[in-house]
């Protein structure tokens, strides 16, 4: 499964997903990567880290864990990009207080550096009490059979459900800053929860039922579906109706996380997939300033070329993947100097790299 701690199908999956995540927010990025992407490259990352979650620390010991491991992460990165942008900026920006102020907020879409880092600490406290009561209470009432599993996974879901419709349902001028979200992403850590418990589940016996089933055979037939569900709507410009429309992402989602799970469980894994898929934290926080930088030296140096790119759905597609992958490449350097020299960011203890 892995090397010492390490999964390698979970890593993998994290590789494949931050790579979607940095082609997320270049300028070459195009609507048919988007439709492509969107239902599983954050939900997979909730899902994984529901996947690796052990329930053996108390509250104080685990939200101390998180702390170093999340928010503290979040603390340095953050802010530190906000004071890079003081000195070398490629956007336009606010002023250092503005900035900082939103960033301590975290209400999304509002100057919210490391979203899904902050999303992601705020998530892990429902999460585990949620756990415990399924553990404890849930597994002893119904038994830790599919029934338990079942309730477990239904609930979540529903608290999942009023999150989506409350995000929906609300207009934008809800509150001051112009939207129904609150701060800390309070508003979207239920949708969190839902696929970190998914994962959690999933680990206690139904992975056991995928693998027996994941062949390349039925990799590809589950990749087929997945693409005909997500392009089916997009090329005919289908759209649905709000309720089924919620209904529909919950499907894609699910389909594209067990597509992607059975690709990472087929695929011959390496140094470098491995290393970036243990570095996503890293990556996230850095890809940024690294695109910036190189899309500001395009714009310079091959306008016109990268201008007729941009133009061109197909090349634009293709350039945005090989982009996203030449980062991934690129960001392997402060990750093993963060990693070497100052591992504390991460709430790590010193590694030997290889």
């Amino acid at each position: 499964m892995g090397t010492g701690k390490r999964i390698v199908w979970v890593d993998v999956v994290k590789y494949i997903c931050i790579l979607m995540v940095m082609l997320s927010h270049l300028e070459a990025r195009t609507d048919v990567w988007q439709a492509f992407y969107t239902p599983f490259f954050l939900t997979a990352f909730f899902f994984v880290s529901g996947y690796v979650y052990k329930p053996k620390d108390g509250f104080k010991q685990f939200l101390y864990k998180k702390f170093r491991q999340l928010f503290i992460p979040w603390l340095v990165f953050s802010v530190f990009d906000i004071l890079l942008a003081q000195i070398i900026s490629f956007n336009q920006h606010e002023s250092l207080s503005e900035e900082l102020i939103w960033n301590f907020l975290q209400i999304r879409g509002h100057g919210d550096g490391l979203w899904f880092v902050a999303a992601l600490f705020v998530a892990f406290i429902p999460f585990y009490f949620y756990i415990n009561w399924y553990e404890e209470k849930c597994k002893k009432m119904i038994g830790g059979g599919y029934n338990g599993c079942t309730v477990a996974i239904l609930i979540a879901w529903i608290l999942s459900l009023i999150s989506v419709l409350y995000s929906r349902l609300l207009p934008d001028g809800t509150f001051p800053w112009g939207s129904a979200t609150l701060p800390w992403h309070i508003e979207y850590m239920f949708q969190a929860m839902f696929y970190m418990v998914l994962g959690y589940i999933f680990r206690q016996g139904f992975e056991m039922k995928l693998d027996k089933r994941n062949s390349k055979t039925a990799c590809s037939a589950l990749c087929l579906i997945y693409l005909l569900l997500v392009f089916i709507p997009y090329v005919l410009g289908i759209t649905f109706p709000m309720l089924l429309d919620v209904f529909y992402d919950y499907i894609l989602s699910f389909v594209g996380i067990t597509a992607v799970i059975m690709i990472a469980k087929q695929v011959p894994s390496n140094r470098y997939i491995n290393y970036v898929g243990q570095n996503t934290l890293i990556y996230f926080a850095l890809h940024g300033k690294a695109y910036s930088l190189i899309q500001t030296v395009l714009k310079k140096i091959a306008g016109g070329v990268y201008a007729m790119i941009l133009g061109n759905t197909v090349l634009s597609s293709i350039f945005a993947l090989l982009f996203a992958l030449l980062l991934s490449v690129l960001l392997i350097i402060p990750a093993f100097i963060i990693n070497k020299w100052f591992p504390f960011i991460m709430g790590r203890k010193r590694e030997k790299i290889i």
